[in-house]
């Protein structure tokens, strides 16, 4: 049955999600959230969803790699050449 789907018909589409039964108080408090942030009720729930996920994932790697930088070099250098015994040795002291 996927195979009937694949190709073009389903390219770029993104997946979606859609609730049943939303208890109408969270209904009420979502569309004044959304409201509130100029949003529709679907941008809401997703940013809602995303926030409760940890954010966006590009955000979150970027962040990641920012404070690996501000760390520094995690090894000192190595000399330009240096031989098998130094690597080994290097290594054992690690």
């Amino acid at each position: 049955m996927h195979e009937a789907y694949s190709g073009s018909v389903l390219e770029g589409l993104m997946p979606s999600l859609q609730i049943r039964d939303l208890p109408e108080p969270l209904h009420r408090l979502l569309q004044h959230r959304a409201q509130a942030h100029k949003r529709s009720l679907s941008q809401q729930a997703l940013a809602d969803l995303e926030a409760i996920a940890g954010g966006d994932p590009r955000e979150r790697r970027r962040q990641v790699l920012d404070r690996i930088s501000r760390r520094g070099p995690i090894a000192p250098a190595l000399s330009a050449d240096p031989t098998p015994e130094d690597l080994i040795r290097a290594d054992r002291e690690r």
